[in-house]
Order: structure tokens, then sequence, then C-alpha cells
């Protein structure tokens, strides 16, 4: 009995150590880290006044109606722009085959100061930031008298102000627009500018 008692004592010292061992502290450590990234964002939105959302009825040839065009930047990026115009006749809701060369599409007085023309596009010459917008480049649509005759009696002209723009960073306008370089005066993106 003396041998079962410490036996038993034994195995309850060994069960003890076994606790008391496994619950010994140790120096350790962890860390996680989640790192957030974000994309940039690139919106513009085409601004339009003077004939903005209206239906300009019964034009005249002759007449001149005031079409003020601008860009402006929504998104987070540093955003070059470009733009390109284009008058078109409708009858009805198909192309009209008829001569656009009766439109006159006055620019703003200024806009070369601003713009640079180049495989017909109208490319703004510095990079926008977020909420920035262009100098204006559309001022005014003029019918032109001589050239428009009765073919073009009851057809709609419409303005078709396409507008682009592309991430000012990691050369994106070359891909994005196809370029090979930069047309003549608009600014140089630099590393060092903000994003």
């Amino acid at each position: 009995m003396k041998k079962s008692i410490l036996v038993g004592m034994l195995v309850f010292s060994l069960a003890a150590l076994m606790v008391v061992g496994g619950t010994l502290a140790w120096f350790t450590s962890e860390a996680e880290v989640t790192n957030t990234f974000t994309a940039g964002t690139v919106e513009i939105e085409v601004v339009e006044d003077g004939a903005k959302g209206s239906i300009i009825e019964n034009w005249n040839p002759g007449d001149t109606t005031d079409y003020d065009v601008s860009v402006k930047s929504l998104g987070s990026k540093q955003t070059y722009v470009r733009v390109k115009l284009e008058p078109v006749w409708y009858d009805d809701d198909e192309e009209a085959e008829v001569d656009e060369n009766n439109v006159e599409l006055t620019l703003a007085e200024d806009w070369e100061d601003y713009w640079v023309l180049a495989d017909g596009w109208y490319y703004y010459k510095n990079i926008l930031g977020e909420d920035d917008e262009t100098s204006l480049l559309l001022d005014e649509v003029h019918l032109k008298g001589e050239e428009t005759d009765n073919k073009y009696q009851g057809l709609t002209l419409k303005i078709k102000v396409e507008a682009q723009a592309v991430q000012a960073s990691n050369d994106a306008i070359f891909d994005a627009w196809e370029l090979e370089d930069l047309p003549e005066d608009v600014e140089v993106w630099t590393s060092g500018a903000a994003e």
C-alpha cells in the first residue's frame, strides 16, 4: 500500500509538474499590419452655359447663339484634358447627309492662351487638379446665312462635345491617347507634382 501511495504521489507530482511546466511564460511577440491603398479617380464633366440643356427652336440662317463650353475635373487625380468639337446635322434621330461647313464655332477670344489644337483635339495646356476647371473653349455657334439653303429646313443641329481626361502621372497620356509626344506648350508632368 505504501508503494501504491508512493506511485500515486509520483504520478500526481509529474502531472503537477507538467501543468506548471505548460504554463511557463516565454518572451513572444506578434505584429500585424494592414496597408490600405485606395485608387485615385479620374472624372470630368463638360460645363455648358448659354444653350445648356435647352433646345433652340426656329433657328435661322444668320443667327448666333451663346454656347460656352469648358471642362471641370471631379476626380482626385491630376489629369490632362482634351476636347473635340463637332457640329452634326440630324433629320429626326439620323444624321442628315448635308454639309456642316455652314456652322461656325467661335472659340473663346483667349483660347490659344490655354488650349492647343493638335490632330483635331483641343488639349488643355495645364494639368487639372480636383475641382479645377479649364478656361472657356467654345463661346458661340453661328449659322452662316449664305451657306444655309432650303435643304436645312426642319433639320436639327447638335454640337458634339467629346471631352477626355487621363491621369497625368506615369506617362499614361502616351498610352491612353496613343501619343508619341505631348502637343506643343502642354504642361509636362513632373514626379514632384501633387498627385
